[in-house]
């Protein structure tokens, strides 16, 4: 009897071989991104119970005593940190409510009062609010350099400020600058913007803090600014303004946009909004009986209804809280809600939020 043995070529045994073998796995899909936050949700008033201390602080550099408001939430900590920077003959306790609004979601915010602040006893602080704008062309480039200095010096004062306030603990590494009018000049200065003073460019850049928030801030052709001042902003910055926030000098409110729009783009966000004015980007406008020559601003058109007043508000509550806990506390959620159009829709089309 023949065996007749039948040899196979070796690629067809593998072949068999790996025929036998389980198939893998598909890779898992990638995990949705996190739904985006609706506005009126993030405009809401935080968890934190919030406390209030007012302090001074000694900049023996300067010889200088530096009255400090800080607003902040009642627990162990350590808080991310806003330092906010009042407008020229302005006060740290005009932004009492936006200050409020922001340490109710566990940040403490620091309100150095300038060298310019209203004297106690002064008007009512819609009222200064609303002249601000007439005040935020300032020539002093002394004065200038004073206010960065005090914004410096709060900066990286965190240990100083904890030893006066029992309890409260900051987060020195998570902290971010804003301001309004001449104080958002001032803010914008920490950032890198350089300015031309005797006709030589000048920095006051400081690296500490991680992002800038910018309401109603001067553009070019004023302070020293040009159209390239803003060029080595590279941090996260946001603008907040409006159409009946127009410059000192009668410059159209875009005016204020230069920032947004002259910086590099990444990180930079700006919030255009119909009837916004000074007064309203900081809660006064929304304020029972606020008058309305406050809540319009210097120089601007017809007053806004109370209601409007709100709805600008809230706009800005959400923006700006959303800002903050992106770039101090890395929130996914509120990364989305800057990336959609929550804010526009929510607002009837009345607040644009641009980004770049």
């Amino acid at each position: 009897m023949r065996i007749t043995t039948l040899r196979l070529a070796p690629a067809l045994l593998l072949a068999g071989v790996f025929a036998c073998e389980p198939k893998p796995a598909p890779a898992p899909a990638p995990a949705p991104p996190p739904p985006s936050p609706p506005a009126a949700e993030l405009a809401k008033e935080g968890t934190a119970t919030v406390l209030d201390a007012d302090i001074v602080l000694t900049d023996s550099s300067r010889n200088r005593e530096l009255p400090v408001r800080v607003v902040y939430p009642q627990g162990s900590g350590p808080f991310p940190v806003i330092v906010f920077s009042h407008g020229a003959g302005g006060a740290s306790r005009t932004f009492d409510t936006l200050a409020r609004f922001w340490a109710s979601h566990w940040f403490a915010v620091l309100l150095p009062s300038h060298a310019d602040a209203a004297a106690a006893g002064a008007p009512d602080p819609a009222t200064q609010s609303s002249r601000e704008p007439a005040t935020d062309a300032s020539a002093d480039a002394k004065a200038w350099e004073s206010r960065v200095r005090d914004l410096q010096f709060v900066v990286a004062a965190t240990l100083a400020i904890e030893s006066k306030v029992p309890g409260l603990r900051l987060d020195e590494s998570r902290v971010g600058v804003g301001g309004q009018s001449l104080g958002a000049f001032s803010a914008m200065l920490l950032a890198g913007t350089t300015i031309e003073v005797s006709k030589k460019p000048r920095s006051f850049a400081d690296s500490i803090p991680k992002a800038f928030l910018l309401i109603s801030p001067p553009g070019k052709g004023q302070q020293g600014l040009t159209d390239k001042s803003w060029s080595t902003v590279t941090r996260p910055v946001m603008v907040v303004t409006g159409t009946r926030d127009p410059g000192s000098k009668n410059q159209d409110p875009s005016w204020r946009l230069d920032a947004y729009q002259l910086s590099p783009p990444g990180g930079k966000y700006a919030m255009f909004i119909e009837g916004g004015s000074h007064a309203s980007f900081i809660g006064l406008g929304a304020e029972v009986g606020a008058s309305g020559a406050a809540a319009a601003g210097a120089g601007a058109p017809a007053t806004p209804s109370a209601q409007d007043e709100a709805v600008i508000f809230q706009a800005v509550r959400a923006a700006t809280l959303a800002f903050w806990q992106v770039y101090l506390k890395s929130d996914s959620g509120a990364v989305a809600f800057l990336k959609s159009d929550a804010l526009m829709t929510e607002s009837g089309n009345r607040a644009q939020l641009l980004r770049r």
